[in-house]
């Protein structure tokens, strides 16, 4: 059954996904921001095996919630030399009741892998959180107002599956 969670099927477990979401959070001195992309494709995610899904996620169609936000998430990210985030989740496999899997990903034009992430299951959705920081990618941090206002380096980024 579609969006069901996981399944069987000839001894093979796998996820069918209706839809995914790529958020990333940050602070600031005055408060915090959130821009997020969301994919509405479906997808087979199988459990223990050699596979992955691949996403290219464009940064121009990441929404921050207004204009200026926008554009300042787009310069941070070099988004004219490097106009994608390519997003790689593999080898996601049960391991003492929680999901995990290896991420990998590349951001302006700096590629990383995290291996053993957790995925939790809340419902028909399961999330993934990791906390990066801006110096990882070779990415600085932007300032406004000539520095009265600054982001900090860390940066959460969540990706959520819905099933």
């Amino acid at each position: 059954m579609v969006g069901m969670g996981f399944t069987s099927q000839n001894n093979n477990k796998y996820l069918l996904l209706n839809s995914k979401k790529f958020t990333v959070e940050g602070s600031t001195s005055i408060g915090g921001f959130t821009c997020d992309y969301e994919l509405q494709t479906k997808d087979t995610l199988f459990l223990n095996k050699k596979s992955a899904l691949f996403y290219k996620l464009p940064v121009r169609e990441f929404g921050c919630g207004n204009f200026m936000l926008n554009r300042d998430f787009r310069k941070t990210l070099k988004e004219k030399e490097y106009p994608e985030v390519i997003i790689a989740l593999s080898d996601v496999r049960l391991s003492g009741g929680n999901y995990l899997y290896t991420l990998h990903l590349n951001l302006a034009g700096k590629r990383k892998t995290f291996q053993n992430l957790v995925l939790i299951k809340e419902g028909r959705n399961y999330k993934g959180e990791l906390e990066l920081k801006f110096s990882d990618f070779n990415l600085t941090a932007p300032e406004k107002l000539g520095g009265a206002i600054k982001i900090k380096e860390e940066i959460q980024l969540s990706i959520l599956l819905r099933a």
